[in-house]
């Protein structure tokens, strides 16, 4: 099955009386969690569910301090990760694994599963999908003494120190994100190039020992608010597409120059790919942005883990500080926070009145065809018309029967009694949508996009 969502025209060759709206995701307050050994600057977060027991879990960090402060001012801090469980992924208790965690690591609260000694700087973690080794199912990049480490996990509780892991003569502070890309069948380490040069650089390994390739992925430009930073950006698979949580640092214009690019407030923007190395900025906006002064989330928002929860909604899990970067490590101001956004709903195209849109041409390979619409006062009407944009026989926009209310899988429905086993047959068309004061997330079918301009070319799918 294939979607069609709206980041951009690409998948569209007609739009008419139609706008593009980012959505918004929903702050959840009651889903915060407080942990007095967490620090803003160091609370990078990862919420994955239980695909067995149906329970959510998260790591996130402790901040424990390592040393005298810094002539920069600021306290060194090491990282220690931290568990929490939820039954709904929203009331979130601590347990106790004092007994579960391995032998030689410091604990310095119960819900502690991982700490060593000296410096220890990295995640959010990474829930491989594809090592085939159980006990690696879970793993931690870390910079150490000048390396890149990892510590594996099978269940995020008892974890051990690879040895064998020294990711090249890199020392990279914190985040340090990896995600598995599918298309190119390697490990993408998100970083920056070096310590304080503040844009995302992805190093690619199949094998965590060699780096194969690295490559600057985004850095700022002139639409970018005055001094930005990229401070991070974690990569999750959506559908067929990569998307990127970019957190951006916006620096004190008039900060002291010994102190430059150390304080200001973070929030989360958006990327997307289409192949996991090629990214487009969704817009030069906060996705996410801070919340009021005082709060969790109103200094920094560090968007560290997006799941799809029962297939409805798209959660996002932050580390949310109530200081800007480094203005206050005194202040235990770090929590555990949630945003929640209608499955689909990073963009939608709104109709001015009454819209249109057309896709590009497509090839249906099963009799599958729904579309992500809310409509409440208004009304949506589905066509399916030839390469010229003539309407096939009891597929017009007048045989359709008109759909209003909010579905995220509405399926058309036409008065001629034709549905999915007729246009599953068509070679090429294209799918018309009629927007009366409605709105249109996705499109999803089995289907694939023909780039060519005749019937003899092959079809592709809407991937690179």
């Amino acid at each position: 099955m294939a979607t069609l969502l709206f980041f951009d025209d690409w998948p569209l060759c007609v739009m008419e009386n139609v706008r593009r709206v980012m959505g918004k995701p929903r702050y959840i307050p009651e889903a915060t969690l407080e942990d007095p050994l967490t620090e803003g600057t160091w609370n990078f977060p990862f919420i994955w569910q239980d695909e067995a027991t149906g329970k959510w879990k998260a790591v996130y960090c402790a901040a424990i301090p390592n040393g005298p402060r810094h002539a920069m001012g600021f306290l060194p801090r090491s990282q220690a990760l931290m568990l929490a469980e939820s039954e709904d992924g929203i009331h979130w208790t601590k347990p106790d694994v004092s007994g579960q965690i391995e032998k030689g690591f410091r604990q310095h609260a119960p819900n502690q599963v991982f700490g060593v000694e000296g410096h220890i700087d990295g995640a959010p973690i990474l829930r491989d999908p594809i090592d085939p080794d159980p006990d690696r199912r879970f793993k931690y990049l870390f910079s150490r003494d000048g390396k890149q480490g990892m510590a594996v996990s099978p269940d995020a509780v008892r974890w051990k120190i690879d040895p064998s892991v020294e990711i090249g003569d890199y020392s990279l502070d914190s985040p340090i994100t990896a995600f598995y890309n599918h298309h190119r069948q390697t490990y993408c380490i998100s970083r920056r190039p070096h310590n304080g040069d503040r844009r995302i650089v992805f190093f690619e390994t199949r094998d965590w020992q060699k780096i194969l390739n690295r490559e600057l992925i985004i850095h700022p430009d002139p639409e970018d608010p005055q001094l930005i930073q990229f401070y991070g950006m974690p990569v999750y698979r959506y559908e067929e597409m990569y998307l990127g949580l970019l957190w951006r640092l916006h620096c004190h214009p008039t900060e002291e120059i010994r102190h430059k690019g150390m304080s200001g407030g973070i929030d989360c923007a958006l990327a997307y790919s289409l192949d996991g190395w090629r990214f487009n900025r969704a817009t030069h906006q906060a996705f996410i942005e801070r919340n009021p002064r005082g709060e969790h989330g109103g200094g920094c928002v560090y968007t560290g883990a997006m799941v799809v929860a029962n297939g409805r909604e798209v959660r996002f899990y932050s580390g949310g500080s109530k200081a800007e970067h480094f203005v206050d490590q005194e202040l235990t101001d770090a929590a555990l926070m949630l945003h929640t956004l209608r499955l689909d709903g990073f963009f939608s195209l709104e109709s001015v009145v009454r819209g249109r849109i057309m896709t590009r041409l497509l090839k249906f390979t099963g009799p599958d065809l729904r579309l992500n619409v809310r409509a409440p006062y208004g009304r949506v009407r589905v066509q399916l018309t030839d390469e010229l944009g003539a309407p096939f026989q009891g597929f017009s926009f007048e045989d359709c029967v008109p759909f209003t209310g909010d579905d995220l899988f509405w399926s058309p429905v036409w008065k001629s009694g034709l549905g999915a086993a007729e246009f599953a047959a068509l070679e090429n068309l294209h799918i018309e949508v009629e927007l009366h004061d409605a709105e249109i997330f996705a499109i999803r079918g089995d289907f694939m996009m023909n780039f060519g301009w005749g019937r003899d070319q092959a079809p592709l799918a809407y991937t690179v």
